[in-house]
């Protein structure tokens, strides 16, 4: 574990592509892209992104990482993605 990691996500940069959660909603996503000072963030069933404040953005718990590969999985075999 990076000492960032042990400091609760202090300092944590997302790359794109990786599972994101926006502080302020609680909404879970992935990181598409970055413009204009601004990330945008993907439901992780799909759907349209959205513009997020950087700072907005903190790195997901484990337990909220294995429920959203699940809810994924889940669509998949519904044929919704």
């Amino acid at each position: 574990m990076s000492a960032a990691e042990a400091a609760g996500g202090a300092g944590w940069v997302p790359f794109i592509g990786d599972l994101v959660k926006v502080k302020s909603t609680g909404k879970l996503g992935r990181l598409m892209g970055r413009d204009w000072g601004l990330c945008q963030v993907r439901p992780v069933e799909g759907g349209v992104e959205w513009d997020v404040e950087p700072g907005d953005l903190v790195k997901p718990t484990d337990e909220e990482r294995v429920t959203s590969g699940v809810r994924r999985a889940n669509a998949l075999s519904r044929g919704e993605l």
